[in-house]
This record gives C-alpha cells, structure tokens and sequence, in this order.
C-alpha cells in the first residue's frame, strides 16, 4: 500500500481531565454521568451534533433489556414519562419506544445537571500511551487538531476506537471470517393514518411485497414517536457485508439504504392502499446503525458458554436478560434474525478492563467477548448498565489512587446496587 509520511507538529493541549469519556451513545453517557456523579471532573466527546449516539443519531427509538436495570435506564424513563415521551413497546411491554428528538433534548440536560462537560463535533484521532498508560488522546475538529489529557479514558465509541489507536488488541466479526452483522439504516415517516401498535406482526413484510417491495430486513418494524402523533420509525434495511471502521464501507452503506427507503417508501405510498396513501418520507437516520465492530480485548473474554449456562461472577457488574439476536450475515441463508434464549447470566467487570493498557476502560458493544456473547450484551439497555459501571470505576480509581484492574471490586458492586436501588425507589415514589 502506497504511504506518505505526516509531518510531525506541536499540538495544542486543550483541556486536561480526570475522565475521557469518548463517545456520546448509551454506554458514554451513563459514563460520564456517573462518573460525575461521583465527584470526577469529567469530559464527554462525541463526533456527531448531539448526543445519544444509536438512539438519536441512529434513531433506534427502542430501549432493549432495559427493566431489569434501576439507575441511569430508570432515570431515563421516569424523565421522558414525565413528558409523556416514551411508553412501553407493545410487542414486549418491559422495552420503552421513545421520541428520538426529546431523547436528545433530555440528555442535553442531563449532562448540564451533573456538571458533566461536553465537546461535540470532535474525532478521536489517536492516543498517546507511555508505559501502558493512555496519556490522553489527540482529536480533529474544525478546531483543528489538539490534545486533550486524561488520567482515565473510557472508550465508549462503540467500535473500540480509542482503544484500537491506543494499541489493544481486538477481535472483530465471527471466528470462521471476521463477517460482521449487517447495518441498518432507520426512516423517519410522516402522514401516518395507521397506528404501528395495532399491526399484527408479519403484516408489514406481507403488505411491501404485495407492493413491490422486498425489503432487505425481513422483522421489518414501525415505531411510534410517543407525542408525535402521523410520525413513526421505520426499521426496514440489512445492508451485508460492511465494516463499521470502514469509512468506505460505511459510505457504501449509507448510500444503498437510502436508495432503498426511497423506493420502497414510494412503492408503499403508491400500492399500500388508503392507510398509506398520505405517508412521506422525513428523513433518515443521520447516520447508519452499527451493530458489530472491534471486541476489545479485556482481562476476561466472555464467551457464548457463560451466555448459554447462565453464568454468575464474582465481579459481575450488569444482570442481561436478552437473548442471543445474531442478525443473518448472509442474505442467502435469511434476511431476519437467528434467536437463541438463554438464562440470565452477569457480564464480569473484568470485560470492561482492558488487557494491554492499564488506565482504559471500555462500555457498550465494544467490550470484551466471544461474537457470539456480543450477540446478546451489545443492546442499549446493558450499554447503559455497562456505562454505569466504567464511569463508577474510573471516578473510584482516582479516589483511591490505583488503576482500574486493582480497583476493589466489591466497593465497586455496593456504589453501583445503591446507585441502582435509589433511582429504583425513586421511581416508584
């Protein structure tokens, strides 16, 4: 591969903190929120506009795995209750389907509450490592390029990135051939004239094949907005074969499932008879959902066998009640989902520490496990629990001067049960 060489350069140091938190999704902002909370002067950095990441960004507009939580996934709720935008998800009453655009709004004054600092449009371009230590990591922004200093960094970037530059090893995809998830772009209708919550299942495939659309997702979806009424989600793109640390890939991504909602919107419009007559498409996501990227190697791999068994550890920091969801990698085999149910089992606290660096954390999908395991721990719900648990660490490291992997684990669990049982009650009351 043809290279040139980079000039070297000063770079400005911009801000210096005790945690960098990188990456605004689900896991980041339980991160930063928690870590906050706990008295850690703390800086939250996100690419896109706002935060939120696979729920604003991404329009998700569904909380999975969610109830079993109490904390930040309780907080949420009980906040956009309050404003009657979210409501349980009627296919499975214990997930809450939630208005994108108020997602966004409340997670703004989340962070503003909790005194939490916030750089948006800004990229991780690299980290500097001395010693098995992130120093800090350099950004690009239309600031330009500067540095930011860290005495602990969580990577919540949902693709391992920060962790990835900082020299970690990593898995991606299946073990046979790195093959990853399919992506799937969400759409945004208006003009609705049917309510999503009294389509029987399967009705949706039947009525855009009658109309001559096939879609590339066969569980496709709609979501209501709560609060917005005529305005729905529409879950309907598996694009195969894409990497999500591929900017070409994510590129071709994009491009294919827009083309594709397009048509398949106006197809709906023209066939799918006077109930969709008056519909139009808003927008799409502004970005492509991801759903596999790099695993980031921590001190211990979870693997699809303590998934399937169950298993409870001593370290446990998040209860996941979601099953095994590997969306079909090959469009050949089938364009829905393979399912395994499995029992309640615990992700370690150990998956979030990373083996190669000695201050880094990771939350959400890109922590440590099999591509099997990562199948079920990789929804927001966990992500947010995950969040709770890094940001927590990192605040309670620097309490007591010592790197994460020699944190106390149990003062860890007791911070996160009280965390969790108080936003529980309080909900409640």
């Amino acid at each position: 591969m043809k290279t040139v060489r980079e000039p070297g350069r000063d770079v400005i140091v911009a801000r210096e903190t005790d945690v960098l938190v990188c990456g605004g999704g689900p896991a980041g902002i339980a991160a930063a929120l928690c870590a906050a909370r706990a008295g850690a002067k703390t800086l939250l950095l996100e690419r896109h506009p706002f935060l939120g990441g696979i729920w604003t960004a991404g329009a998700l507009s569904v909380i999975i795995d969610c109830h079993n939580k109490g904390g930040v996934n309780h907080e949420i709720r009980a906040r956009m209750d309050a404003e009657g935008t979210v409501e349980p998800y009627f296919r499975r009453p214990l997930w809450n389907v939630y208005a994108v655009e108020a997602m966004k709004h409340l997670l703004d004054e989340m962070m503003a509450e909790s005194g939490v600092e916030v750089q948006l449009y800004t990229s991780v371009a690299a980290a500097a490592v001395e010693n098995r230590r992130v120093q800090g990591v350099y950004t690009e922004s239309k600031s330009g390029r500067e540095f930011i200093g860290a005495q602990v960094v969580i990577d919540s970037s949902g693709d391992g990135d920060v962790a990835a530059r900082a020299g970690c090893g990593y898995e991606k995809g299946r073990p046979s051939d790195g093959a990853m998830q399919p992506m799937t772009l969400y759409a945004r209708l208006g003009g609705l004239q049917i309510d999503p919550r009294t389509l029987p299942r399967g009705h949706l495939l039947e009525l855009t094949r009658r109309c001559g659309w096939d879609p590339s997702y066969a569980g496709i979806s709609l979501f209501p907005q709560p609060g917005q009424p005529g305005i729905g989600m529409l879950m309907a793109t598996h694009i195969y074969g894409v990497d999500g640390a591929n900017a070409r890939d994510l590129t071709r991504a994009e491009q294919a499932a827009r083309a594709e909602l397009k048509r398949g919107v106006a197809l709906l419009k023209q066939n799918g008879g006077p109930e969709w007559a008056e519909i139009f498409l808003i927008g799409t996501g502004p970005f492509i959902g991801v759903r596999e990227g790099r695993r980031i190697m921590g001190r211990y791999v979870l693997t699809e066998a303590d998934v399937r068994e169950g298993r409870h550890f001593d370290d446990g920091i998040c209860n996941v009640q979601f099953g095994i969801d590997i969306h079909h990698i090959d469009p050949k085999v089938g364009k829905g989902v393979w399912w395994a149910q499995v029992p309640e089992y615990q992700i370690p606290y150990r998956c979030l520490v990373a083996r190669d660096v000695d201050n880094l954390l990771m939350a959400g999908r890109c922590i440590s496990g099999d591509h099997m395991a990562h199948g079920s721990y990789r929804v927001t719900g966990d992500a947010v629990a995950m969040g709770e648990a890094a940001g927590l660490a990192a605040a309670l490291s620097l309490e007591r001067s010592v790197d994460p992997h020699a944190l106390d684990v149990p003062a860890l669990q007791a911070r996160l049960a009280e965390l969790r049982d108080a936003t529980r009650l309080a909900a409640v009351e």
